[in-house]
């Protein structure tokens, strides 16, 4: 009876599936997550809100990840994110936010061990915004409850 407890108090204690394992990698190729997350949008100016969002979501949500917050703030700068405002803003909002609908853990988790390639040295959004930590999301998996939350980009005055 004790061998039998064994594994499935082992299985108990899982972050995640293991079957996510095999494409939680850095690839995009095998990881699909990553092609989403980095593919083009409409207009350069959804795509910096949609890498401002990513950023903070894998800064915050990822074990042992932070944000470089000058390297933040220059892209920021050179992207012509200080200069959206009106109706582009709205725009590129919208783009944006639609982005993360259905965002749920197992897309967080590919996200995490996926952060070297959109934010790392040589990041194809981000160069270097995103420390990458361990590669898994903070927390673990509840099936009851897959989906995140993710609060919308708050309008800049003016």
């Amino acid at each position: 009876m004790l061998i039998i407890g064994l594994p499935c108090s082992l299985h108990a204690q899982e972050k995640y599936p293991a079957s996510w394992r095999k494409t939680m990698t850095n690839d995009p190729v095998k990881n699909t997550y990553l092609r989403k997350f980095s593919r083009k949008l409409a207009t350069p100016e959804a795509e910096t809100l949609r890498n401002l969002k990513l950023s903070k979501l894998a800064g915050g949500a990822c074990e042992g990840s932070s944000i470089n917050k000058k390297k933040g703030t220059n892209y920021l700068k050179t992207s012509g994110y200080f200069a959206l405002k009106g109706k582009v803003w709205d725009d590129a909002a919208f783009l944006a936010e639609s982005e993360f609908r259905n965002v749920d853990f197992r897309s967080l988790a590919h996200l995490c061990a996926g952060i070297d390639y959109l934010f790392g040295p040589h990041g194809v959004l981000m160069i270097d915004v995103v420390s990458p930590g361990t590669g898994e999301p903070r927390g673990s998996y509840d099936p009851a409850n897959p989906y995140i939350r993710i609060e919308p980009l708050p309008k800049p005055a003016g």
